[in-house]
């Protein structure tokens, strides 16, 4: 009888692939955003912070439900990626609440650092929740 350590096929690859993605779309964002192309920033960040709600949300219930019910798949691949999810989630959530507060001047290079540590925490998020679906699907 196999067990579910030995046909897992996710893996722990959402760190190295959320870390290369996340500063590549980082310093591009933050790039953008201090050229000036990016006028409707403001959207995004209230966008990203909407999605990383969302994931926090499910996060907790997806923590409960693995608590209440018999779901080893489902337990496997929370365990397997939680550490990723926490760190974008939590990072969005935080960068997107200090972005939101302050007003966003392209000629300050910290709100610039701030705008493209928000869109690596995204990118993150995006990269680990793609992660989680991937697990859940793997036979």
């Amino acid at each position: 009888m196999k067990t579910e350590k030995n046909n897992c096929v996710c893996g722990n690859g959402c760190t190295a692939s959320g870390i290369i993605l996340g500063i590549i779309f980082g310093v591009i964002i933050a790039v953008l955003f201090s050229l000036g192309f990016t006028p409707l920033i403001v959207t995004g960040i209230w966008i990203a912070f909407a999605i990383a709600g969302g994931a926090l949300i499910f996060l907790l219930v997806a923590a409960s439900s693995v608590s209440r019910q018999n779901t080893p798949r489902l337990w496997h691949c929370l365990r397997e990626k939680f550490s990723c999810l926490i760190f974008g989630t939590i990072g969005t959530i935080i960068t997107s609440l200090a972005a939101l507060s302050i007003v966003l001047e392209i000629a300050v290079i910290s709100i610039v650092i701030l705008i493209g540590a928000g869109a690596f925490f995204f990118t993150f998020l995006i990269v680990a929740l793609v992660s989680l679906l991937k697990c859940l699907v793997a036979e």
